[in-house]
């Protein structure tokens, strides 16, 4: 069995994932009825309006930034769990022995993550499905928007398993990585970007690329932000490993 298939039967084996999976479909499903609702009963003020947001803007649009921060939770709870488990249980040094490439391990244990992008895409297939249903959509934007939330989940992915490298613990690598998400999530903040003067803040959060590309916007500077971000961190935890290597 190699890294990747031992990763993904380790990881969506527990049934805590799975209960984490159900309570956020419910959420996402609840959250989704309260914006449809919210836009059917402001339809009539909506209309009074010279240039009324559509169904993409109103709906699609926030639903992808709610979305992202239920991800955050879920993401900082895989990926956490990805080496800081390796190191508190003492398995790390059977995956890096008489390795010299430590970028096949990283590589490994991000392609166990795959089931999060399938769950990701029916729950987008699930809504999109529905707006179309219930009127006219910018299936371009839409398509934008899934393609951006799908790049941010995989920069966060990344990101959680530099964290969890320098954790030892499975519960500390987990509660780190929530509170990077949400600082990150912080730093789009429009209240602090005012306070401060310091409107170039927000292109450090992955949120405000995310908002570049629910806005049909597809920009060589947030593809650059995501991939060269995901790149970086994989190797940053290459690097890591090799000094986790050296000492064990």
């Amino acid at each position: 069995m190699n890294i990747t298939e031992k990763d993904f039967y380790v990881t969506w084996r527990r049934p805590l994932i799975w209960l984490v999976l159900a309570l956020l479909s419910f959420v996402l499903a609840w959250l989704f009825w309260q914006l449809l609702d919210r836009y059917i009963a402001l339809q009539i003020s909506l209309q009074a309006l010279s240039n009324p947001p559509s169904i993409t803007q109103a709906l699609w649009v926030p639903f992808i930034l709610t979305f992202a921060k239920l991800l955050m939770l879920l993401v900082a709870l895989t990926s956490g769990f990805s080496i800081a488990q390796e190191r508190s249980q003492k398995t790390l040094w059977y995956l890096l022995i008489n390795r010299t490439n430590f970028t096949v391990v990283v590589t490994a244990k991000l392609k166990a993550q795959w089931p999060i992008f399938i769950w990701i895409w029916l729950q987008l297939a699930v809504v999109a499905g529905l707006l179309v249903i219930g009127g006219k959509v910018n299936g371009i934007q839409m398509l934008t928007g899934a393609i951006g939330l799908s790049l941010l989940v995989l920069w966060l992915i990344a990101l959680g398993q530099l964290i969890s490298s320098y954790c030892e613990s499975t519960g500390t690598a987990v509660l780190l990585n929530v509170v990077v998400f949400v600082l990150l999530w912080m730093l789009n903040g429009e209240k602090l970007n005012q306070d401060y003067g310091l409107s170039w803040l927000s292109l450090v959060s992955p949120v405000h690329h995310l908002q570049w590309f629910c806005d049909g916007e597809l920009s060589v500077s947030s593809l650059f932000y995501f991939m060269g971000g995901l790149l970086l961190f994989m190797k940053l935890t290459s690097m890591q490993l090799g000094r986790l290597r050296q000492v064990i």
